[in-house]
């Protein structure tokens, strides 16, 4: 009987009548459970894996039979993984390929076991982000490889080449012009298919780099050393420093042109790597064209130095020298503008910034001394004798261009050469009986003489004006001309005899130091014999040629000592110097030497307050001054202004000289247009201790020309005048010893800050900082006068809705609704600006 094979019994699911699962777990039914719409039938049926979105527990049918329990399948690893969530509630099926025939499902995030190889990508748009590694450094050698398999490695440095040219092209459109792809490319191919060679050549070029960056570093430490020595006087020195800078700048050069010079050529193109090679050779081309400029200087130097050169003759030697080596400085310093001082080895870094920044500076002190080559030749008498006034101010009597003249001297000079230096022992009063005219004084000089005369001829706050007076005294007292005038404050021999040290006077046993000689000086001009003798100045007249002399044999270490404190002299207007030649006059004026008043625009605010001490005596050593300042901008843009002048007498009443009763014509400058609202703590002097002018005496034409009258304010007594360009206010402050005066101005600006005016600086604000938004600028200019030292402060106040986007100038605080400046010391003059806008409307 034949065997009969038994039928094995599956069990098959009720909806779909398939094995392998039961109702529950039927694919079928569950679709159409949960979906609303079936999906599309394909025309074959394939097994289909899916994953519920509603979580179960997974169970398996007590009645199936796994025969392959320990069988390994290609499934057998594989995990359920939920998929993403969509609007359209789809099911993802892992092995269901859809036929063309059929709708495209929405585009998904494809999940693979396999992951595809990673692909460089290039961002056409900002190269910045993609970082290029040095393939010199990490691509192996295949030496080795290529003993044992050719065809790889030839296949290996094809990749490379390919991925190399793909890179070029991307470098090519991104960074590089034609001319410099060439070498570029050949570059990437010694890289790619040479790489030992490549990383000779490298680690070479690397070495011959350090060289140069050490070479061409000690170069500029050597040029530093070389500079510092020229503004010293020290030639040796200088000289011995350049020779060693052009030995290290030589040796660079000549590491790079006998050296790797292909290679570097190549290398230098490169976006990575160019910038140090750049950064190298732009600091060896400043080296030498700093050297070249040194080598000017030093030679201009030690040819003005021959002692058969007339003054004149050096300043001339000497400024063609500057001008000589002012285009290789300027190409220095644009080379040090191209280098990278991050390159440089660390120890030479700081160095390197540190002489930028000082010689940026060095240019342009060398640049202004060589534009003043011409007018100091005329000055000092290249083409023929000049005379000049020097007029000596004492502070501690003010007066408007610094203090009282006392005493002056007659200087002439040739050549550069002295020709003559006269002090009248008299002083100044030497020429009061030789004056043939007679013109009435300025109203307030009245209080000290009817008639005005040459020591009260710097009555213009102004130099030029005042100087042109002194010098129309000098002309019709001694009927000789003079080309200019040297205003010189006592403060400047202080500081001299600070540098220079003490200068003795064995004939009077007396020894002048910094702190001492301004207080012996006045004491034996106000109290010594001399004076009985009509001689008060005698003194000033012997001590001038000792102070001459201690300059000129002063150590070569003073020199730029002096020539910094002349410089600070100059620009503190303790030095003023007003010259008839045109070209030397514009000079002073565009360096700021000549105690010009300042030309303010229409929309700027201007205060300049001056002082002048009449019959005070010597007070205003003991006066201290502040000015408290305040523009309050109103809802329409005009602005009031408020200003609090407070003097206080340090002195003791009965004390020689000092402790006198301080009487002052206060003057205050604002812009031309100003409307005084009121002023008021104001006190006269005695009317009767005023002289009247003889009925015969002239007006004064320049006098008339310079102040013309508006008018007075009735409730205070000031004065209302227009002046070089300014409204004026006049009144008269006196402050006893051991008081304090208070006085205050308050006037209307004749301009609106908020209209735009047509090509002015008002109109480009809004573009420069608020191109969307309302924009309202104010700028004060603040002039000091000579000879005094005023601390100031001031608020800017603007309504509600505006706020403050810009501002510049010394101690100047941003507010809420404006700005403050506090704990100001005017020793020169000051600018501060403000920048508001205004705020959305909500």
């Amino acid at each position: 009987m034949p065997k009969l094979s038994r039928k094995i019994q599956l069990r098959r699911c009720n909806i779909c009548k398939r094995a392998g699962h039961n109702k529950a777990t039927c694919p079928k039914n569950a679709r159409e459970m949960t979906a609303p719409t079936a999906p599309p039938k394909s025309a074959s049926a394939p097994i289909r894996f899916f994953v519920h979105h509603v979580p179960y527990s997974a169970h398996q049918s007590s009645h199936l039979v796994d025969l392959k329990k320990d069988e390994e399948t290609v499934w057998k690893n594989v995990k359920a993984v939920e998929p993403s969530q969509s609007q359209d509630n789809d099911y993802y099926f892992f092995h269901e390929r859809k036929k063309n025939n059929n709708p495209t499902p929405p585009a998904r995030k494809s999940i693979s076991i396999f992951s595809e190889p990673k692909k460089l990508t290039f961002n056409s748009e900002t190269s910045e982000s993609i970082t290029h590694p040095r393939p010199i450094r990490t691509i192996a050698s295949p030496c080795a490889a290529l003993a044992r398999n050719a065809k790889k490695l030839f296949s290996d440095a094809n990749k490379k080449l390919q991925k190399t040219l793909g890179t070029l092209r991307f470098i090519s459109n991104q960074h590089l012009s034609p001319k410099r792809l060439l070498p570029i490319m050949a570059f990437f191919v010694l890289v790619a298919v040479v790489p030992t060679q490549a990383n000779s050549y490298y680690q070479s070029l690397k070495s011959a780099s350090a060289k140069v960056a050490d070479s061409s570093t000690a170069g500029f430490l050597a040029l530093q050393e070389s500079t510092a020595a020229i503004l010293r006087g020290n030639l040796p020195t200088a000289q011995n420093s350049l020779q060693n800078a052009l030995q290290n700048f030589d040796q660079a050069v000549s590491v790079i042109k006998k050296k790797h010079r292909v290679l570097q050529s190549i290398v230098s193109s490169l976006p990575v790597l160019g910038n140090e090679v750049e950064s190298r050779q732009n600091l060896i081309l400043a080296g030498q064209e700093l050297s070249l400029g040194n080598a000017y200087l030093v030679k201009g130097i030690a040819e003005s130095q021959n002692a058969n050169n007339s003054l004149t003759a050096r300043v001339k030697i000497l400024t063609n020298h500057l001008k000589a080596a002012a285009p290789n400085y300027q190409k220095a310093l644009q080379n040090m503008d191209a280098v990278d001082a991050d390159t440089l080895p660390f120890e030479y870094q700081l160095a390197f910034k540190s002489f930028k920044t000082l010689f940026s500076a060095f240019l342009n002190d060398l640049k202004n001394i060589s534009e003043l080559g011409e007018p100091i030749q005329e000055i000092f008498g290249a083409r023929g004798l000049r005379r000049y006034l020097l007029v000596f101010q004492n502070p501690h009597e003010l007066r408007p261009t610094g203090g009282f003249m006392g005493s002056f001297g007659i200087l002439e000079i040739k050549d550069g050469a002295i020709q003559r230096l006269e002090v009248p022992p008299g002083g100044i009063y030497d020429v009061q009986g030789q004056l043939n005219e007679y013109v009435e004084p300025p109203a307030p000089l009245l209080l000290a003489n009817k008639r005005w005369e040459m020591q009260d001829a710097n009555w213009f706050p102004d130099f030029p004006a005042s100087a042109e007076k002194i010098l129309w005294f000098y002309r019709h007292s001694r009927g000789q001309t003079a080309d200019g005038v040297i205003a010189l404050n006592a403060t400047v021999l202080e500081r001299i005899l600070g540098i220079i040290g003490p200068i003795e006077s064995a004939s009077r046993g007396l020894a002048l130091t910094k702190n001492n000689a301004l207080t012996a000086i006045q004491e034996v001009v106000e109290f010594g014999e001399e004076k009985k003798l009509n001689r008060p100045k005698q003194i000033i007249s012997d001590l001038t040629p000792l102070f001459i002399a201690g300059i000129a044999s002063s150590s070569p270490d003073n020199l730029m000592p002096i020539l910094t404190n002349l410089h600070e002299a100059l620009a503190q207007k303790e030095i003023q110097l007003y010259f008839t030649d045109n070209r030397a006059e514009k000079a002073m004026t565009e360096f700021g030497w000549g105690g010009k008043i300042i030309s303010s625009r229409e929309n700027q605010d201007y205060l300049f307050v001056v002082n002048t001490n009449i019959q005070g005596q010597k007070s205003d050593a003991l006066i201290k001054q502040k000015i408290n300042h305040q523009a309050v901008v109103e809802e329409d843009g005009t602005v009031v202004n408020s200003v609090v002048i407070t003097r206080e007498h340090q002195g003791v009443a009965g004390e020689r000289l000092y402790g006198q009763t301080n009487i002052d014509y206060i003057r205050l400058y604002v812009p031309e247009g100003s409307q005084l609202v009121s002023a008021r703590g104001f006190s006269w002097p005695d009317e009767k201790k005023f002289r009247a002018p003889e009925n015969w005496y002239k007006k004064d034409s320049a006098l008339s020309a310079i102040e013309r009258e508006i008018g007075v304010d009735n409730p205070s007594g000031t004065r209302v005048t227009n002046e070089f360009g300014k409204t004026a206010f006049g009144n008269w402050v006196i402050t006893e010893p051991g008081q304090t005066s208070q006085v205050q101005f308050i006037y209307t600006l004749p301009f609106n800050v908020f209209q735009k005016t047509v090509d002015g600086p008002s109109s480009r604000w809004d573009t420069i900082f608020l191109p969307s938004r309302e924009a309202s600028h104010y700028q004060l200019i603040v002039q000091r006068q000579s000879g005094i030292e005023s601390g100031f402060e001031s608020q800017i106040i603007y309504p509600d809705g505006w706020n403050p986007a810009w501002n510049n100038g010394e101690q100047m605080t941003i507010a809420v609704n404006g700005a403050s400046i506090e704990n100001a010391v005017l020793k020169k003059d000051k600018v501060w600006s403000l920048v508001m806008e205004k705020k959305n409307a909500d």
